[in-house]
């Protein structure tokens, strides 16, 4: 997951680097515009929280993904496996049986160009040579990096995870329940404040403050967690390790 998330970052800043890179692209649709729009992540990682009939995921270097498909409507979450290969274009496609079963397919792989997709289209320009004879020149477009957002879990999923953390009835189920749940997200810092006052002791409230660190999306305001502990030496383990991090 951190290793798709700096590829992404490195997308946005260093575009001429990333064009010259052995880097794939993985594209998911829907089969039929009958089916729910979905939001999509892979290896933890949306570049979106809006529901979508198509979503692309450009500039990945790894061979195996898992990929978490979230339908409009619905609560429940699909997850499959899938592959990309460097220098490819791999686009998948998400069909259902006669049963209502939704499964994912891999549709079409092209070999891209330096970087760009084999399904842009090649833009001609006439130009004219002696005397007056036109001819077209085939141009390559220039491939440009898409700008990239990286988004906490939505507020439907998080509380949706919330409330199966709520279920349980102990600390020490708790605190196994959230890590699970949110273990392929991102989180934002009010997101880990609200997961944190579910927990009872302030050692549970550390244990998942710590986990959650690396997942959260604004860590300069991470120092707000430090108010929902009960002792002061929790406060200062939790600035001692966010230090540490840095």
């Amino acid at each position: 997951m951190k290793k798709l998330f700096l590829q992404l970052l490195f997308a946005i800043t260093f575009t001429t680097s990333i064009l010259a890179q052995d880097l794939g692209k993985i594209v998911i649709r829907n089969a039929s515009n009958n089916y729910p729009k979905f939001i999509a992540s892979l290896n933890g990682i949306r570049l979106t929280n809006e529901y979508a009939a198509m979503v692309a995921f450009p500039y990945l270097e790894e061979n195996t993904y898992r990929v978490k498909i979230l339908q409009a409507g619905s609560s429940n979450i699909l997850t499959f496996a899938i592959s990309g290969e460097p220098k490819y274009f791999s686009k998948y496609v998400i069909t259902k049986d006669n049963v209502g079963n939704y499964s994912i397919i891999l549709e079409s792989k092209s070999l891209m160009l330096d970087g760009i997709d084999p399904e842009t289209p090649v833009v001609t320009t006439p130009t004219v040579t002696p005397p007056a004879t036109v001819t077209a020149v085939a141009t390559m477009p220039i491939a440009t990096a898409p700008t990239v957002s990286i988004t906490n879990i939505s507020a439907q999923e998080f509380n949706e995870r919330l409330a199966a953390v709520n279920r349980e009835s102990f600390d020490d189920k708790r605190l196994n329940k959230a890590k699970q749940v949110f273990d392929d997200e991102i989180l934002s810092t009010n997101q880990v404040i609200t997961v944190v006052k579910v927990f009872s002791f302030d050692d549970s409230k550390l244990d998942f403050a710590k986990w959650a660190y690396s997942r959260t999306l604004d860590k300069k305001n991470y120092y707000k967690v430090e108010d929902q502990f009960s002792f002061s030496s929790t406060k200062s383990n939790l600035g001692n390790y966010v230090k540490s991090q840095k």
